[in-house]
């Protein structure tokens, strides 16, 4: 009759074989990938306009945006009231703070009632998320700026 130790070193030695030879790479790169996000975890991954940047968790779309040298309209100045840095959520819209009555005010009036549509000067990032701006700037500022 087998112990309880006898049955465990059984098990462990039917699934050993099992494994991949590149499964301890695989653990390596996850646990180094990891420690790269806890020893920073207020910083969030997000896509803006197909291109991956980095946010302070808590901070705006826009500000990431801005931060990042994305380029988005903002004619406001991020008073909720142009509704120029419209973007649209393609995925990961849990991960934004809800909605607030200014900025549901600001879209409708500008019929943009769409519940993926989200101001960007308003949206705060909690998590990963992917958006594509409504109205993107093309082009060169003049003199050079930036």
């Amino acid at each position: 009759m087998d112990t309880e130790k006898d049955f465990a070193a059984r098990m462990k030695t039917a699934i050993e074989p099992a494994r991949a030879a590149d499964d301890r790479a695989l653990r390596n790169a996850f646990a180094a990938r990891l420690k790269q996000v806890a020893a920073r975890p207020e910083v969030v991954p997000i896509k803006f306009n197909g291109t991956n940047i980095e946010v302070r968790r808590g901070g705006t779309l826009l500000g990431a945006a801005m931060k990042n040298g994305v380029r988005l309209m903002h004619v406001c100045g991020a008073r909720t009231l142009c509704a120029t840095c419209r973007v649209v959520v393609e995925s990961g819209e849990d991960n934004l703070t809800p909605m607030r009555g200014s900025e549901k005010f600001s879209l409708r009036w500008h019929l943009s009632v769409s519940p993926r549509t989200r101001l960007a000067c308003q949206a705060r990032v909690n998590g990963p998320v992917e958006v594509e701006s409504v109205f993107p700037l093309c082009g060169e500022l003049p003199n050079g700026l930036e």
